[in-house]
């Protein structure tokens, strides 16, 4: 990651990681958690992409969840999350100074082939 990149961190599968993610949650502004819709069930097969509105991309996370953890300056900025099976989301984020914000990505369950 280079100097003026934001930084990030991404894990939280098991308890032990998630506890550890969740007391590092207070030193980041954006803080986003992905998730299965209906059941909850965390997912860590996401890759994020955050851009800001000139179409810059300050952060691209590759298997990222099930919690992660951005510090971004102040601005707007497009989250695209994509699952592992290519469902895709946007959320637009506003970050202003000592402000946090939450995001929450739900996803539907993969649909399953039978042959």
């Amino acid at each position: 990651m280079a100097a003026d990149e934001p930084q990030f961190v991404t894990g939280g599968v098991g308890l032990e990681e998630r506890g550890q993610m969740l007391a590092s949650k207070p030193d980041y502004n954006v803080r986003m958690t992905f998730a299965t819709r209906g059941t909850g069930e965390y997912r860590s097969d996401v890759q994020v992409e955050i851009s800001d509105t000139k179409g810059h991309t300050n952060v691209n996370a590759h298997d990222a969840g099930p919690l992660m953890f951005v510090n971004l300056e102040p601005g707007r900025y497009r989250v695209t999350a994509t699952a592992a099976d290519g469902q895709v989301q946007r959320r637009e984020v506003q970050v202003q100074p000592g402000r946090t914000k939450d995001l929450y990505f739900y996803w539907s369950e993969p649909a399953t082939i039978v042959q």
